[in-house]
């Protein structure tokens, strides 16, 4: 069976040749601005060709054969995640709260986590995990980049864990991976390695791993279920599969012309790059019946020790020498750690050596530089600043945004930026 004739199980054949069609244009590119760096005036006015995205407030849709946005200086500071277009409406619909325990099941590169990590405005807590530990890590650099400190990144196989965090989140993220059709346009070779067999594969996973998932949610939480296939059997089926096995229920998504539904089995939406400028994926909304209790953070049984800004976050960890902050304790016996929230820095002979995340992270500074455009290209090449200052560690700015906490003898600014941080950047 061929990829078309086998979309025939929920559409039509004028669908169908729409579909084929639209797979033959270019894909699509957006991003998701972070407007705790960055406002949405000053991001068009530096980048005039954006175009709005048709249902996220905070996203843009750009040509990349004429802006080339990861090598933009706004990139390195945070200032926006890209992102396929179609992926930003799962933790959108979500919607996750300030305050919130969420689960990001299958998280990396991380986006989704990013996004409800905005949404939550950095408060509450999202356990973001992925089974591999390098896509783990991918988490973690986009974590730092972005100045997110809510997150709790992990790397688990969580259908050996789960039964120890059942009834546990308020709001939980399951992309699943999946045959991966909606990557056609972006991937040659994702067309070519797909096959019928391949999709039945992944349908068996997903049907595993959204009742792990479903078992993990509170009573009155909510869930959404995505994949980045068109296939049925990847889709409707599964959730189907959870309907009969389990007491959920389905939360309507608002009717929107970008959206097909499948007429047979309503159960979500379809993003078709015939109807949605995007890549293409599948979204459904679920609801475990009850009602959702708060979840209530303990207080910290530990003053923190040292007189630092730590953006009201009252948590805070050790890990050998590192210290770090978090804004929502959570119960870590079980997982594999990767970033306990935020990086703060070495502990060194009593002083912190504050870490490149920790820079990102904070909105305060006793000892503040403002950077010029020349300044900061050499500082991303690995130069100091040959500027007199206070002694001691001084927080280097960009227009307002924070770049990176280095450390003054009085006449220079040393470069710390990470190594593997440093290159040449568009102004």
């Amino acid at each position: 069976m061929n990829f078309l004739n086998h979309l025939k199980t929920y559409l039509n054949d004028e669908e169908i040749n729409k579909l084929a069609k639209a797979l033959e244009e270019d894909s699509k590119h957006a991003l998701l601005l972070n407007e705790e760096k960055m406002s949405q005036e000053a991001l068009l006015s530096i980048y005039s060709s954006l175009t709005r995205h048709p249902i996220i407030p905070n996203a843009f849709v750009y040509d990349k054969n004429t802006l080339e946005l990861g090598k933009s200086i706004y990139h390195e500071l945070g200032c926006f995640y890209l992102q396929e277009p179609s992926a930003m409406l799962p933790a959108y619909l979500l919607s996750p709260k300030e305050g919130e325990l969420v689960l990001d099941l299958c998280a990396a590169p991380g986006g989704k986590s990013m996004q409800a990590s905005l949404l939550m405005h950095n408060k509450g807590l999202i356990v973001s995990n992925d089974i591999a530990k390098t896509r783990a890590f991918a988490i973690s650099e986009n974590a730092e980049r972005m100045g997110r400190g809510n997150l709790l990144i992990v790397n688990n196989d969580f259908s050996s864990i789960y039964q120890h965090y059942l009834n546990t989140f308020d709001k939980i993220i399951l992309d699943a991976p999946c045959s991966g059709s909606g990557m056609f346009r972006k991937m040659d070779e994702m067309q070519e390695d797909w096959s019928i067999a391949k999709v039945n594969k992944y349908a068996e996973i997903q049907k595993s791993l959204i009742l792990i998932a479903y078992a993990m949610l509170k009573e009155g939480g909510e869930m959404v279920y995505s994949t980045c296939s068109f296939s049925y059997e990847e889709d409707e089926e599964v959730i189907e599969y959870l309907l009969s096995n389990t007491d959920a229920e389905i939360k309507p998504i608002e009717d929107n012309p970008l959206y097909y539904v499948s007429k047979a089995k309503p159960y979500g939406i379809h993003l078709l790059p015939s109807l949605f400028p995007g890549e293409g994926h599948y979204i459904c909304l679920i609801k475990k019946p009850g009602v959702l209790k708060p979840s209530v953070s303990k207080d910290s049984k530990n003053k923190m020790p040292y007189d630092i800004p730590t953006n009201e976050y009252s948590h805070y960890q050790k890990y050998g020498d590192y210290l770090y902050l978090m804004d929502k304790e959570f119960n870590v016996k079980f997982l594999n750690i990767v970033r306990y929230g935020v990086k703060v820095g070495q502990i060194d002979k009593g002083d912190i050596r504050f870490d490149y995340h920790y820079s990102h992270f904070i909105n305060e500074f006793n000892n503040v530089y403002e950077m010029d455009e020349i300044e900061t290209a050499k500082y991303f090449l690995g130069e100091g600043v040959n500027k007199n200052t206070n002694k001691g560690y001084c927080l280097l700015k960009y227009q307002g945004i924070n770049v990176d906490i280095a450390k003054s003898d009085g006449r220079i600014i040393k470069n710390r930026l990470p190594k593997g941080l440093r290159k040449k950047l568009i102004f």
